[in-house]
């Protein structure tokens, strides 16, 4: 019965870390599907450009359902709610 078990237990983990392996690998698809954009304030006007462009200093214009990192300064909000994911 022991060995049974243990085999049982084998198995599940063997098939739990497939199934979390898998779901990873979608979700870095869908992450480099989307590229992220953000709009940022440089020499007195608005450009779009890939977040990975921007550098420390960077005025950036938030909408509804931006994600922003942390450490993130917000100098002027009208009615700013956080929720976090």
């Amino acid at each position: 019965m022991g060995l049974v078990l243990g085999a049982l237990v084998i198995l599940l983990g063997l098939f739990t870390f497939y199934q979390e392996y898998s779901s990873n690998k979608v979700m870095e698809s869908f992450a480099k599907m989307v590229p992220s954009y953000a709009i940022v304030l440089r020499n007195g006007q608005l450009e779009t450009i890939n977040c990975k462009e921007l550098v420390v200093g960077d005025i950036i214009e938030i909408k509804y359902g931006d994600q922003l990192p942390a450490d993130v300064r917000i100098l002027e909000s009208n009615g700013f709610k956080v929720s976090v994911v």
